[in-house]
């Protein structure tokens, strides 16, 4: 494992890589560095979540990660509208191997996970050179997991859509999407640690400009791929993959010219010396890992799902249902999940300023948020759920099926939320490994074996198996409020 003392010299020597007045709002004295001076834009877009008014500076924290996640879910809607055109073997295509490449990919969350966490902490113990070194060391593990995920993707794809149990004119679309979506990987992954460690450090605004470019250009090729506009050819689903690949590498582009100007809370020169840091590595992994075994666990329990649908009378048809309402809901769990990397950042700068009891506050404040948002989310997810179907298609059985796959799961709405604000806040204090439990027990076992129980043992079709959803997700959320309720995560150190 690297030496500290080195280490803290190799970060000397790339902040001098930075503009002057940067490098001097960072030189350490007394050991332990001054917070970055507020001298350009970039850095004053940094908020300090360890003093002020709590409730302000969580909104000033919270909009901007908000309005990402709102553009995120646009880009989705469009893709799905413009895929819809195609017909519901289409929606069916990029639904199925969309949950697939995020369950090879869940990797990527162990790292920004970890990233996110650790940039706050170091923020909070005003650190802010160990901070950006962690942002540089998850730029490397980026590149170097990139590497394997990339050829892993290429070569296993048409074995996970079979796994899947796609039909026949399903399974070749996917599997096209799904590979040509493994290209812009390492972009992906570069994209997801930027605006982690920007996020941790207090800085939600530069992130979202950024994720904005990334979707227009997204909708943009979308558009011209998918139909062929012009001189550009019709690619059909294949188009929507090639999208998400140009728009994600010209972001990723971008993010690494960003953070080299050293004008951003975090400063990264790309001509440095890029050494590891195994020390930083086993911290990143030491938080991230349980929330990655997480992720890619709960994956797993969502293709499931689909191999479950399959089996119903309706197959295909339910699976394009499912998937549009999956889109639709996705708009609040994004949100949900912007308000888990908000309590991520808020408890753990306060823990990194020594303010246990401002930490949990931040929490609770998060969650109250979080579950707000979701129950009205909800209620118009019920109430205009015809309307919001048929926006994305006009099939009458996939309008059917979506409908009451949206109004079944919606219920389930505040109590997601609820689970995302606290696991935020518990991954903050650094345990993530009582929101893996939770997790394990409550999403990744008992929601499929419900779902299975009254889908097809007990004949309920895919209406039973969103209902086993949906009791599933309610239940784990009383599980992980009892425990961020009972404070153990105030006595973990990072």
């Amino acid at each position: 494992m690297a030496n500290d003392d080195s280490d803290a010299t190799g970060v000397e020597e790339q902040i001098d890589d930075c503009d002057a007045e940067a490098a001097e709002a960072a030189t350490p004295m007394n050991g332990v560095s001054e917070e970055p001076a507020v001298s350009t834009d970039g850095i004053k877009r940094r908020i300090d979540l360890t003093d002020g008014n709590l409730l302000h500076k969580i909104a000033l924290l919270a909009w901007p990660i908000v309005a990402a996640s709102f553009l995120k879910w646009v880009e989705g809607v469009v893709d799905i509208r413009m895929v819809g055109t195609l017909g519901p073997e289409a929606i069916a295509a990029v639904g199925q191997s969309r949950s697939a490449i995020f369950t090879f990919m869940t990797i990527i969350f162990a790292v920004a996970t970890g990233t996110q966490v650790l940039t706050a902490r170091y923020m909070g113990e005003r650190n802010p050179d160990q901070a950006s070194e962690v942002a540089r060391q998850a730029v490397i593990l980026s590149v170097l997991f990139g590497v394997i995920i990339v050829p892993a993707g290429l070569l296993f794809s048409p074995n996970v859509v079979s796994a899947m149990g796609a039909t026949e004119d399903v399974h070749d679309a996917a599997t096209i999407y799904m590979r040509i979506y493994f290209l812009g990987a390492i972009a992906l992954m570069i994209n997801y640690m930027v605006t982690s460690a920007l996020r941790g450090a207090g800085d939600t605004l530069t992130p979202l400009w950024i994720l904005t470019g990334i979707n227009v250009g997204n909708i943009l090729f979308d558009w011209l791929l998918i139909f062929g506009i012009g001189p550009f050819p019709r690619l059909g689903v294949a188009g929507a993959a090639w999208a998400v690949v140009i728009s994600q590498t010209g972001g990723a582009v971008v993010m690494l010219w960003m953070v080299n100007s050293c004008r951003y809370a975090i400063k990264m020169p790309l001509i440095a010396q890029w050494q590891t840091r195994l020390d930083l590595w086993g911290k990143m992994f030491y938080i991230g890992i349980p929330s990655s075994i997480q992720g890619f666990t709960r994956n797993l329990a969502f293709l499931f799902i689909f191999w479950i649908l399959n089996q119903t009378e309706p197959g295909q048809i339910a699976i394009a249902g499912y998937t549009v309402s999956m889109q639709l809901r996705l708009f609040e769990i994004m949100i949900g999940l912007a308000l888990m990397s908000a309590a991520m950042t808020a408890v753990s700068q306060n823990m990194g300023a020594g303010d246990e009891k401002r930490a949990e506050e931040s929490g609770w404040t998060i969650t109250g948020i979080s579950v707000a948002v979701a129950t009205i989310m909800a209620l118009v997810y019920i109430v205009f759920s015809s309307p919001l179907i048929r926006f994305f298609t006009y099939d009458p059985e996939t309008v059917k099926w979506g409908r009451l796959a949206l109004v079944t799961l919606s219920i389930a709405l505040p109590f997601t939320g609820a689970s995302m604000g606290l696991a935020g806040a518990l991954r903050g204090a650094g345990d993530t490994l009582s929101p893996l439990y939770v997790s394990l027990v409550f999403v990744s076992v008992l929601s499929p074996i419900l779902a299975y129980l009254l889908g097809i043992t007990l004949d309920y079709g895919p209406l039973g198996t969103w209902i086993g959803l949906t009791i599933a997700w309610s239940l784990q959320a009383f599980a992980i409020a009892w425990i961020f309720k009972r404070g153990k995560w105030k006595q973990i150190e990072l």
